[in-house]
């Protein structure tokens, strides 16, 4: 019970601090416009619909990505059934809200009893999916407690986690709630025996059919293919500040070398991308201003999101941004296009990064002259070297496909025929 009131104190501390800055941050006036009257909308939604109702839950843009797949597969097969699609995120809703494979894309409303209650009574939904590790307890315990078959999809824990702690009692009860587990990997089953649960299939993740699904579209970027004119081109994805500062460094160090740099950040920050293209020696532009290009632009920057996926199809190296702070981004957008990839030292906690390292498919630099000597070896010196890593990364991708199905048929056993 105490554990329960601080939880649910948690909540209404963080929906507090989304007021507070509402006035300052957009992101919080998106969360907070979009859950306005939540309930009364989803219930003139939902009031005349058909069918089972399939529920899938993703964090944000990331996570719906990750369970992409499942989504389309269930469309497929489920063709009268009502899917659900909610977001905690805006910056996941406000991209996705007219994703056209489900039926209804919505807000998840904030984590109390009340609203939870209320949500799975109105969405009242035959089986729900958490995608990687979305875990909102009030919500999990109304899936328990109206005995809705629950699953976790691309699940990955780790032992930082409140289930796996000596006061996490709370926490491990919400966990209760889920049917059957859906795992990357082998740690993961692990800490989930250690706790008492059983019910786990260790199928790998879903982002690989993901890729794969994205690499076989039929998708070109004219205005890129342009910019990159046959010449080397390096892709920056997902890039944070100090990503920029090195390539940059990089950029102004070789003036002689004929390259392309392609920038997509992670966060799109006007100042930060005006600031650069005033101190880099070459000339630089935006993605949104192309029309105005002179042609002789050696660097571009993406100012638009959903891109990123698509342009490592252009990249001859892939430099995944994060590495020099919290963590790497996703490296399998780019894997899958056979191109080798860099990034700095913080990748240990990402299986697919560790792997891509140890089959030669990707390069960790920590330094400035290390990363300068990686790039000039994979555009310019080493062409073999290109070559292996590229097809490594590929062959990494096309054998560890196949996580989406095993979901998809226990979905099938799961919902009445």
């Amino acid at each position: 019970m105490v554990q329960q009131a601080l939880y649910d104190l948690m909540m209404r501390m963080y929906v507090l601090g989304i007021r507070l800055a509402y006035p300052f941050k957009e992101k919080a006036r998106l969360w907070l416009q979009g859950r306005k009257n939540w309930a009364e909308r989803l219930q003139q939604v939902m009031q005349d619909r058909g069918g089972p109702v399939i529920w899938i839950h993703a964090a944000s843009l990331g996570e719906f990505e990750q369970g992409r797949p499942i989504i389309e597969a269930l469309r497929k097969e489920f063709p009268h059934a009502q899917l659900v699609l909610s977001f905690f995120s805006p910056s996941g809703y406000t991209i996705r809200k007219d994703y056209d494979k489900v039926d209804l894309v919505t807000y998840l409303p904030l984590d109390t009893k009340q609203n939870a209650k209320r949500f799975i009574e109105i969405l009242d939904p035959t089986i729900a999916l958490f995608i990687k590790y979305e875990f909102w307890f009030n919500h999990l315990n109304e899936l328990k407690r109206n005995q809705i078959p629950t699953i976790l999809v691309s699940g990955r824990l780790h032992a930082k986690q409140g289930f796996f702690k000596p006061w996490g009692g709370f926490f491990k009860k919400g966990l209760e709630a889920f049917s059957h587990f859906f795992l990357q990997n082998e740690e993961s089953a692990r800490l989930l025996e250690e706790i008492g649960f059983t019910n786990y299939t260790v199928n790998g993740d879903t982002r690989f059919d993901r890729v794969m699904e994205m690499k076989n579209e039929e998708r070109s970027l004219e205005k890129i293919e342009r910019f990159c004119r046959d010449l080397p081109v390096i892709v920056v994805g997902s890039s944070w500040p100090y990503d920029e500062i090195l390539m940059m460094e990089y950029i102004n160090s070789h003036p002689e070398r004929d390259f392309k740099v392609i920038f997509a950040p992670h966060e799109i920050d006007q100042k930060r991308i005006s600031e650069f293209i005033n101190k880099c020696r070459s000339p630089a532009i935006r993605y949104s201003e192309m029309e105005e290009s002179s042609g002789n632009e050696k660097v571009l920057f993406v100012d638009s999101i959903g891109m990123l996926s698509y342009l490592y199809k252009y990249a001859t190296v892939a430099l995944i941004g994060g590495g020099f702070g919290a963590g790497i981004h996703n490296t399998l957008e780019a894997a899958v296009w056979s191109r080798p990839i860099l990034f700095g030292p913080r990748y240990q906690m990402f299986k697919e990064a560790v792997d891509l390292v140890e089959n030669g498919a990707a390069f960790s630099v920590e330094t400035q002259k290390e990363l300068n000597a990686m790039l000039n070896k994979l555009l310019f010196e080493d062409e073999e070297l290109k070559e292996s890593a590229g097809q490594q990364a590929w062959r990494y991708c096309a054998a560890n496909q196949g996580a989406s199905q095993e979901v998809i048929s226990y979905v099938r056993e799961t919902l009445p025929s």
